[in-house]
């Protein structure tokens, strides 16, 4: 393997690895700190930001990092004009976007009764969605120095989480709690400005209109399937807070969250290899072997079924430990979700490196799209009538049909694969 590709995983890995200690320990001490109920109101206000976040990012992220790769800036000095005008008129978009959420956010809190009574809560975790626009992990991840996102993603979160050690004491702390932990990746993207602006590849040049739309209309195909999978995979807790209490959507939410911090152990090295696939696929380079993509995403799913198995067995033990016997109660949720979590590394990976990385962003989104409203309704029509636990297995089953539906015509599965 490249070592490009060696330092940039190395560098995710490193902030995965962070990415689990940190949780680990400002999770549980949430939860105990703040009670069920408020960490309910947290993780719900988080959700309902977190549709803002995926506004503000959907298919420009995807986009830009896979053109800055096509670009490639630092070795082709002549499209460094390219390649500063793409991260200007995307950043630009994305401003647009957050201001345009900011207005809708305004609106909900003083339309919604339950909402205006929290509003300082969900203003707070706004910042989630500021930060989003402010700290391009895109841009580190097309020019391939993702060492810089390790840097400056970890100082701000390791700021965040101190403050939360310090200022949270109880439930009164709710609004410090909210503050600090959607602070993180404002704090980053502002450490990592001057870096930004100093970097030696990009020609800065302003913003121009025909510029912004042009990225807006290159993306949208990108922009319906991340807007999907991702609003999709952030649903369970909205659509639970929507139906039961609040401490019931605390509990459920520390164990949704475990089970993804599972699964997004996958994605440091999905995301570093993105940009080579898809140099391989733009040049079609006589190294690039669909055998070996082949091979890679085979072994990337062993290791998810290897990771779901651990999880179900351990499930019961590992939420004492982190939680409480109360949260343990509920351990068949989490061994539910263990079986989902092979499906979603799968479609992590057939969307990153089959689909986006050879160029068919449109195909991808007919595909997601129906699987995504399947998903969302079954899940959504088993929760109002029969229980929880059977609307968990539904969607178990339904990412199981999106991974069928990805796999089909990938190229995954063809026999010519060399």
């Amino acid at each position: 393997m490249p070592s490009t590709l060696l330092r940039n995983a190395y560098a995710l890995y490193t902030l995965q690895l962070a990415n689990y200690i940190i949780p680990l320990l400002t999770l549980p001490f949430l939860v105990r700190s703040l009670g069920a109920e408020s960490f309910g109101w947290l993780a719900w206000s988080a959700a309902v930001n977190f549709y803002f976040v995926l506004l503000v990012d959907a298919g420009m992220n995807t986009h830009a990092s896979k053109e800055l790769a096509k670009l490639d800036p630092q070795r082709k000095t002549e499209n460094r004009q390219a390649a500063g005008a793409l991260v200007v008129h995307v950043t630009a978009l994305k401003w647009l976007l957050l201001f345009a959420s900011a207005l809708v956010m305004l609106t909900c809190t003083a339309l919604i009764t339950s909402w205006h009574a929290q509003w300082p809560l969900f203003a707070w975790c706004f910042m989630t969605v500021v930060g989003s626009a402010v700290f391009p992990t895109w841009l580190f991840q097309g020019l391939q120095i993702m060492h810089n996102t390790l840097i400056f993603g970890l100082a701000g979160r390791f700021v965040a989480t101190c403050g939360i050690f310090m200022l949270v004491d109880g439930p009164q702390d709710l609004l410090w709690a909210a503050a600090l932990q959607s602070s993180a990746t404002f704090l980053s993207g502002l450490m990592a400005l001057p870096t930004i602006l100093a970097l030696p590849c990009l020609a800065w040049s302003r913003p121009h209109w025909a510029g912004i739309c042009d990225v807006a209309r290159k993306s949208r195909h990108l922009a319906i399937t991340d807007y999907t999978l991702t609003a999709l995979a952030n649903s369970t807790v909205f659509l639970m807070g929507t139906v039961y209490s609040k401490e019931v959507v605390g509990m459920y939410a520390a164990i949704e969250k475990t089970i993804r911090a599972a699964a997004s152990m996958f994605s440091p090295l999905i995301q570093a290899a993105q940009p080579r696939w898809v140099q391989a696929w733009h040049r079609q380079e006589q190294i690039f072997q669909p055998l070996r993509l082949h091979r890679w995403t085979l072994v990337f799913f062993l290791l998810a079924l290897l990771g779901a198995l651990n999880a179900h067995i351990f499930a019961e033990w590992g939420l004492t430990l982190l939680f409480n016997e109360a949260t343990a109660l509920h351990a068949d949720w989490a061994k539910i979700l263990s079986f989902w979590l092979p499906f979603s590394v799968a479609n992590t990976m057939l969307s990153a490196w089959w689909w986006v990385a050879s160029g068919r962003e449109k195909q991808l989104a007919k595909r997601v799209l129906p699987g995504a409203a399947l998903q969302a309704s079954v899940f959504v029509l088993a929760l109002n009538t029969v229980n929880t636990e059977s609307a968990l297995w539904a969607w178990v089953i339904c990412e199981a049909f999106m991974t069928c539906l990805l796999a089909h015509r990938s190229g995954l599965l063809s026999k010519n694969r060399n």
